[in-house]
């Protein structure tokens, strides 16, 4: 497949990731929004979908639109807004997952601290919302429209700009097509098949600093790949540890051991020695205490039915980070140079923003319930019309 059919499944993908995306958050944001109780993971959970319908909406269109320009975007403010959107939208979306999986780990592991209320759910979006558009901001003022690039033999690894900042494509230049010297005057011709493109641009900041950046940038989002992997195993931990606890006492229960049974039986004998047999009047307080213990029992149920709930809350949520690490990845790979670059599969990355609210829709009951409860409405309003 040459690079014009590449392209062109590339927009193809694109544009039903986009239309399956808006539409798909869309209705996650109407279903979780007019819920009356909001826990700390619903509020993650719109955030999240409000990052993946953004995207879905704004950036993959001009995303595709920049690829069929061949990043010949003709102004910087394009440019720049192009690199704000893609570099600062994508990456809120990546800290939101971060943020989810800590919000798992507390609510699992360490239910009893409340670390993470809904005020401060709020709150770390912001933050969140704050540094990725810092980063945007960051790489916008790093990019522009260059009408003389340096010369790709001088390079390494025969790339054009090889400081690029995931998640932007890294442009590869053919040397067997275009051969100039740094001082020639050809670089600023505009038969330069690399003249107006939207690339590094050091007018504000200097190469070094661009460069050191571009790695910050790629650490980033390798240390957010740790996170997520290391609070998801403690979280899968912590299941094991309670679930043997759980079938240990179970097995206690069942088959009790003879010295228990024995000490059992002689205290009881010793109580029938010391009072005689319970009378009638004593059973007001077996009554007190069978209240207690039922009560008891109650509490330790839903004790267990809100772990179990979580559980599968952490379990949906989990789903959704190994399709985060799977779709992003190969691109972020590819931008280190680590593996081959091709295009089809550096952009599969945008199936995340499409896939979560068909997650949703297979992982939770509620969910589809509710989407069940529009879908009804939907189909009598149209009658009534």
């Amino acid at each position: 497949m040459d690079d014009r059919d590449q392209k062109l499944v590339v927009y193809v993908m694109q544009s039903i990731f986009s239309v399956i995306g808006t539409v798909g958050n869309s209705l996650v944001l109407y279903i979780y929004f007019r819920k009356k109780e909001k826990s700390t993971s619903s509020i993650f959970i719109l955030a999240l979908a409000a990052a993946d319908f953004f995207t879905c909406l704004l950036i993959v269109p001009f995303n595709i639109i920049t690829l069929s320009l061949d990043y010949k975007h003709g102004y910087d403010a394009v440019c720049r807004l192009y690199m704000f959107l893609i570099t600062g939208g994508v990456p809120f979306a990546t800290l939101i997952m971060v943020a989810i999986a800590f919000d798992r780990y507390f609510c699992i592991c360490h239910p009893f601290l409340h670390v993470i209320t809904i005020f401060r759910a709020k709150l770390i979006i912001l933050i969140l919302f704050t540094f990725a558009g810092i980063l945007g901001i960051m790489v916008a003022l790093m990019y522009g429209i260059n009408d003389t690039i340096l010369d790709p033999s001088s390079q390494s690894n025969n790339s054009c700009f090889s400081n690029m900042s995931f998640p932007y494509e890294p442009v590869t230049c053919n040397s067997t097509s275009y051969k100039v010297n740094a001082s020639s005057p050809e670089l600023g011709d505009s038969s330069n098949p690399y003249h107006g493109m939207c690339s590094p641009n050091y007018d504000i900041f200097n190469e070094d600093f661009v460069l050191l950046f571009s790695k910050i940038h790629a650490i980033l989002y390798l240390l957010m790949f740790i996170f997520v992997v290391v609070l998801y195993s403690l979280i899968y931990r912590e299941i094991h540890i309670r679930r043997a606890r759980k079938a240990k006492r179970k097995r206690s229960s069942l088959y009790p051991s003879q010295s228990c049974a024995h000490e059992a039986s002689m205290g009881e004998t010793q109580m029938t020695l010391m009072h005689g047999p319970m009378s009638d009047g004593n059973t007001e307080e077996p009554t007190k205490n069978g209240h207690s213990s039922k009560r008891r029992k109650i509490g330790a149920t839903l004790k267990e039915k809100q772990f179990y709930a979580n559980i599968r809350t952490a379990a949906m949520l989990f789903i959704v980070t190994i399709v985060f690490l799977i779709a992003f990845l190969p691109a972020l790979l590819m931008t280190q140079e680590l593996i081959p670059y091709n295009i089809v599969i550096f952009y599969t990355y945008f199936v995340y923003n499409t896939a979560n609210p068909v997650i949703y829709s297979f992982m939770n009951q509620s969910f589809r319930i509710e989407l069940k409860n529009l879908y009804s409405k939907m189909c009598k309003g149209s009658w009534k019309h």
